[in-house]
């Protein structure tokens, strides 16, 4: 397990994908951080302080009506790790270097987790220093947590679901077109389907029922980490109520561990 680490860490350090992803996302972090708190500290209605924290470490996602963009650019590092090999033919030599496939794949879960972890902290980092650089008030240690743990439990989640769909399809713009399209469009889609369903029957303001199949979306649900408001509490009349934080994190994470052990198994078993 040793030797896969380190063979993980020398590719990573070998390749140009590992510094221009992370690089981007904390540019677009920086240039969008100071954009915000330039718009907010130029504006009477904000001061700083916990909600404007939220609103410039998530770019605007805390709201709810906007994706976590690091998420996004991060995620792809978790599709990279595994679509290169498969790309540029490279699998063969991994597994002739280390032939325990077990090892190969743990290693790059692992590596996955440490860099989109620490890529995820770098950029929260990035939107407290343009707080700081602009006068506006710092977030108290609770709302610096709570939101900064479950910006972090997020990407590296969304990042791990992009190496399960790499490890899956063997095919990285396959996995790249999943992580993108899954959670924006799919997930959009089933709510769109059941919204319809539920607000055409013939009690659509009653508690629970067949909406409530939308608390499993899994990134949905996985977006309560880091949201303080919802696009679904105005959903709230058709009787539907969200997992919290915990719960909805929970539910990610028990979908990106089955995308993973799915991949494990067919990892371990198929050719090279």
């Amino acid at each position: 397990m040793i030797d896969a680490l380190r063979y993980e860490y020398l590719r990573l350090r070998t390749i140009r994908s590992t510094y221009w992803l992370i690089g981007s996302a904390i540019v677009f972090q920086l240039v969008m951080s100071i954009v915000l708190a330039a718009s907010i500290s130029s504006s009477d209605s904000f001061t700083g302080g916990d909600n404007t924290f939220e609103i410039i470490a998530t770019i605007g996602a805390s709201s709810g009506f906007a994706p976590l963009f690091i998420a996004y650019i991060i995620g792809l590092f978790g599709v990279f790790s595994m679509g290169h090999e498969y790309r540029h033919g490279m699998i063969r030599a991994t597994l002739t270097a280390i032939p325990r496939r077990t090892h190969v794949l743990a290693a790059k879960v692992v590596a996955t987790t440490v860099v989109s972890a620490l890529a995820a902290l770098v950029c929260i980092l990035v939107a407290l220093l343009s707080i700081v650089a602009f006068g506006l008030d710092l977030p108290t240690l609770e709302a610096l947590v709570d939101l900064g743990l479950g910006t972090v439990v997020f990407t590296v989640l969304f990042a791990l679901s992009g190496l399960a769909f790499a490890a899956i399809t063997r095919n990285q713009t396959a996995a790249v077109a999943l992580l993108l399209l899954v959670p924006s469009v799919l997930e959009s889609i089933v709510r769109a389907i059941v919204i319809a369903i539920k607000g055409a029957s013939d009690e659509p303001g009653e508690d629970g029922g067949f909406i409530q199949i939308l608390k499993f979306l899994p990134y949905d649900a996985g977006g309560k980490l880091y949201t303080r408001a919802s696009l679904d509490d105005l959903l709230s009349f058709l009787g539907y109520t969200p997992f919290g934080p915990v719960g909805g994190g929970i539910v990610m994470a028990v979908f990106v561990a089955a995308l993973l052990a799915a991949s494990y198994v067919l990892f371990v078993r198929r050719d090279a």
